[in-house]
């Protein structure tokens, strides 16, 4: 609690007309806190004994012992934030550095709560409401993200103007109204949901001691993200977290934590029947439609998460967290569609993912659309019975969908960049294991394939390049990497001899993943990989 402080002129006063019998010196005022309280009848403990205590005087305290005793008080020698700065800010940033992460994350957690252990130890009025366990993570997660001058609307505003249009698996409505009453009816699981979006709009320094706070931030975070399941039942916005954090770890290039992350969200979201969610036939509009829909989001933001992480090459041969995806299953709404500002179809008109024929469908259904494509490639390639026409209709499936999607980015990467991030490593990963079959019978074909698509890589980057001083790194997602891991593969085993054009592609392609570095680690760690092929290629003149 804040001290409460008495202007000093009308303390003096009250002191001057104190009892005569008493002193004929006034009573010396407190140092520690500087104040006499309405409803004391008793002078001011002396500097010693406020120091002893280490307490601030407070307004009517009852004249009944401390619940726990002076000797719990006297344990916490620095417990009072008024009258000394926080253990955080007061150690120099480069003592911080120098300490191990695991003890700056301890400290930090720490510091957190030394407000809340002010209220529950020396504040004996304080309702035990006020110190419940979403209490005690709502101060920890405020803390932790003012620590480094940020302020929750702003980090409200930038996840929505950024991240979200390109995961949009919150509704803005229901999370706002949410916001509002948090701080008088805090939520853990909410709280922890602020805090990883707080650590997605953190971008890499270039500065290793800046670039160490991100760490420190992403270690608090997990932490957090872990100690909070013991405590509160499992709940939408703690499914979201764990997809968001997710994310963030696989774009970062720390793709054990990505997986092990996914799969914790994954069993949630099983606990929570997320995988049987449908299109809501709500009133549109109400409360219990944008639930429902804000679940079918997020099921989909998951499946994506899963597969994205699993697709990766690091992965190969680790089960997936979700199950398959189904036919029939409705697509998701549109960002727009669900904060209320573009018209929804009646539910008895929602579109299944199957439908990959029809052109308007927005960027989260036709990423939708793409990953489960891309899904029946990988579930082909893995058939012993795979064979030349399954090959030729998934191929023409692909081609159709990449055709359709091409046209409606109008040759901009950015609103569609998901859907053709996938289609893309379909058309690769599907060829690549038709070369490798013994029933080939076209593979000039193939190979051209690939060197078309190889090509369409390059023309994006160039495109992109061309056009990036305009492009807001907020809104792209972590995925450019993985298709130029694609393209620099396929140039670097392509026994073309026009080694020259090949090294102005990879110029492009490396101009393209330092756009991205600035913004995700797992696209510096490719630049360094295509870094590396290009000397390769290069050493072959």
């Amino acid at each position: 609690m804040r001290p409460l402080t008495v202007d000093t002129g009308k303390s003096k006063k009250i002191i001057e007309t104190m009892d005569s019998g008493s002193e004929q010196r006034a009573p010396q005022v407190c140092s520690h806190c500087k104040s006499i309280k309405k409803g004391c009848d008793k002078r001011l403990p002396s500097c010693s004994q406020c120091l002893k205590r280490r307490a601030v005087c407070r307004y009517g305290e009852p004249s009944e012992p401390r619940r726990y005793g002076d000797e719990v008080a006297n344990s916490i020698p620095a417990i009072d934030s008024s009258s000394s700065p926080s253990t955080w800010t007061s150690i120099p940033r480069p003592v911080l550095g120098r300490l191990n992460p695991s003890m700056r994350v301890s400290i930090l957690l720490m510091n957190s709560m030394s407000e809340m252990i002010q209220a529950s130890v020396l504040e004996p009025n304080v309702s035990q409401s006020v110190i419940s366990t979403d209490a005690i993570f709502q101060s920890q997660v405020y803390h932790i993200i003012r620590a480094d001058d940020h302020y929750i609307e702003d980090v409200v505003n930038r996840y929505f103007n950024g991240v979200h249009t390109w995961i949009p698996i919150i509704s803005r409505k229901r999370f706002v109204d949410r916001f509002r009453i948090q701080n008088i009816i805090p939520t853990a699981d909410f709280s922890i949901l602020l805090l990883v979006m707080r650590l997605l709009a953190q971008f890499p320094s270039p500065d290793p001691d800046i670039d160490q706070e991100r760490e420190i931030l992403y270690l608090a975070t997990k932490t957090l993200f872990t100690q909070v399941q013991p405590f509160v039942p499992i709940s939408l916005a703690l499914v979201q977290a764990g997809i968001l954090l997710s994310r963030y770890e696989q774009a970062h290039g720390m793709i054990d934590a990505a997986y092990i992350t996914c799969g914790t969200a994954s069993r949630m979201a099983f606990t929570l029947n997320l995988h049987n969610a449908g299109c809501s036939t709500a009133l549109q509009g109400s409360d219990n439609w944008l639930d429902e829909e804000q679940a079918l989001s997020t099921w989909w933001g998951l499946v994506i998460c899963d597969r994205t992480i699993a697709y990766d090459s690091r992965m190969e041969g680790r089960p997936l967290a979700t199950r398959s995806i189904r036919e029939e299953e409705y697509l998701p709404l549109e960002a727009e569609e669900m904060a209320g500002t573009a018209p929804v179809m009646s539910p008895r008109y929602r579109y299944f993912v199957s439908a990959t024929t029809l052109l308007n469908i927005g960027t989260f259904g036709r990423e939708c659309q793409s990953t489960y494509i891309l899904e029946k490639a990988q579930t082909a390639i893995q058939d012993p019975n795979f064979n030349q026409d399954k090959l030729m209709t998934l191929g023409l499936e692909m081609q159709s969908l990449l055709s359709t999607v091409m046209n409606q980015t109008a040759g901009r990467w950015g609103p569609y960049h998901g859907a053709t991030k996938n289609l893309i490593l379909g058309m690769y990963t599907l060829h690549c294991a038709a070369l490798k079959s013994e029933s080939i019978r076209h593979a000039e074909t193939v190979k051209a394939t690939l060197d078309t698509v190889t090509r369409m890589v390059i023309d994006i980057a160039r495109a992109f390049n061309a056009s990036s001083a305009d492009c807001d790194l907020e809104t792209l997602a972590p995925t450019i990497a993985h298709i130029v891991r694609c393209a620099q593969q396929h140039i670097a085993t392509c026994t073309d001899p026009r080694i020259e054009r090949w090294l102005r592609d990879f110029e492009a392609l490396r101009r393209m993943l330092g756009f991205f570095a600035g913004r995700w680690l797992g696209a510096a760690h490719e630049l360094r990989v295509i870094n590396q092929t290009a000397d390769s290629v290069l050493s072959r003149r």
